[in-house]
């Protein structure tokens, strides 16, 4: 998948301006996806915990259980392509969502995963 470059150029300079480890929300959802399609390797992590903070602060996920599960299962997704090389607390975060994911489908009363 190719990005603009401009899109990049942007998403990075509003990371030079953030102060904190992790950009969140909505602002850190769409830095984090242009960023993660250039370097997945070094974006991986904070994209798939950014989905996962949304899944569970977004009003629209409390309200959609579809909208909560697409976006963990995103995160799913993403946090498989963390590096193995990657710190512990990096790497757990694939079981972290698929466990959530389980817990969504017993709620749900469709245990599927």
């Amino acid at each position: 998948m190719s990005v603009h470059k401009d899109l990049v150029l942007k998403a990075r300079m509003r990371l030079m301006g953030h102060n904190e480890r992790i950009l969140t929300g909505e602002e850190g959802l769409w830095v984090y996806r242009i960023l993660f399609t250039v370097s997945p390797r070094v974006h991986a992590y904070k994209l798939a915990y950014v989905l996962r903070e949304l899944s569970e602060t977004d009003p629209r996920a409390a309200r959609v259980p579809e909208v909560r599960r697409a976006l963990l299962e995103e995160a799913r997704a993403v946090a498989a392509r963390i590096p193995a090389d990657a710190p512990a607390h990096q790497r757990r975060m694939w079981d972290h969502t698929v466990a959530e994911l389980r817990d969504i489908e017993r709620r749900l009363g469709r245990a599927q995963l």
